[in-house]
């Protein structure tokens, strides 16, 4: 199972045909850096049970402002034309499951009836997971997102008139946490069932979210801070806490996340068996073995060049096994991850 794959956006907002092969993906885009490495039909070919799949708003303009950001079509600048992209993805979602690419599960008997259709069809399950709130015009619509299949939320990525969020992250540690609308749209989330996926929030922002008791919580995709010291990942005091609860945080594969020096050095080899490793045993040493799981990101504005040396595409993803004692990988490779769906799903 992984944890975090941002499906829809690569195909409404980027223009990617992910019916394709990857094989087929990389002629036709014909790049250098970031080449695709997932698709259906490879989740299928690597025996990907279930995935965490993005809902987003796209890119905030007032976010890059001044880059040379392309598609311009994939920012918004009103919470309504975020909306906008986030139901267009929850579209896109439902189509392929009428032409059988996926199935998606919003319930527990879903997820258990899936894993049984699975074993002889092998179609991905997805669970839907808003990174960003600000498709959430009003706190009262939250519900109607409920409806339309959305099960997890993650308040930010950049700042949203929810909460400060740390994007990609910078070295030194951002201020600001939840807003007063963010505070009522955790309190509705809880009410409704949502679980809360904190990646890409403040430390701050979370820890006032954990203060209030909210139930399901994990970081669908976030490393360890103490071995790559920036905003974007988690402190030992965060993981514990996630892990207190239940939760589950998945490692993310991006170079940069697992290995800073990457950033300056790009020959420095990022691989499973060191750098991911590391991230692993750490969560693990923290907030034990139930604790971790894979939230690869794979296809989150990173690709082949950006990977670790293991990962030619998605389907390679049991490749982490060996990141985890043998007694430990099935854990890693998906059991924390259902467990917790289990328990978080209605």
């Amino acid at each position: 199972m992984d944890g975090h794959l941002d499906l829809a956006e690569n195909v409404t907002l980027f223009g990617r045909d992910l019916t394709q092969s990857v094989a087929a993906i990389r002629a036709a885009e014909q790049r250098t850096e970031r080449q695709a490495t997932v698709s259906l039909p490879e989740l299928k070919r690597g025996g990907i049970a279930v995935a965490i799949a993005t809902v987003t708003g796209g890119f905030l303009a007032s976010d890059v402002a001044g880059v040379d950001f392309v598609p311009r079509s994939a920012l918004y600048s009103t919470p309504e034309e975020a909306e906008a992209h986030a139901l267009a993805q929850i579209d896109l979602y439902e189509r392929w499951q009428s032409e059988r690419w996926v199935r998606v599960l919003r319930s527990s008997t879903d997820l258990d009836h899936h894993l049984e259709l699975w074993r002889t069809d092998g179609l991905l399950g997805v669970v839907l997971l808003m990174e960003g709130a600000d498709p959430i015009v009003r706190v009262a619509d939250l519900e109607d997102w409920w409806q339309r299949g959305l099960r997890i939320v993650g308040l930010t990525f950049g700042d949203t008139r929810y909460g400060s969020g740390v994007a990609g992250g910078e070295p030194e540690p951002k201020p600001g946490g939840l807003t007063e609308d963010g505070v009522a749209l955790l309190s509705q989330m809880a009410e409704l069932g949502f679980a809360w996926d904190v990646s890409h929030l403040t430390e701050e922002g979370i820890w006032q979210g954990l203060e209030l008791g909210f139930p399901r919580v994990c970081a669908s995709h976030a490393n360890a801070q103490a071995l790559t010291p920036t905003a974007r990942h988690l402190t030992d005091p965060v993981i514990r806490a996630i892990a207190e609860r239940g939760g589950v945080v998945g490692v993310v594969l991006y170079n940069g996340y697992l290995e800073r020096t990457w950033l300056a050095d790009r020959s420095i080899p990022i691989t499973v068996d060191v750098q991911v490793r590391k991230h692993v045993e750490h969560i693990a040493q923290v907030g034990g073995w139930s604790s971790v799981g894979i939230g690869s990101d794979l296809d989150g504005g990173i690709g082949l060049e950006e990977s670790p040396e293991e990962i030619d595409t998605i389907a390679d993803l049991q490749t982490l096994g060996s990141a985890a004692p043998a007694e430990m990988r099935h854990a890693l490779l998906g059991e924390n991850w259902l467990r917790l769906l289990r328990s978080a799903l209605p």
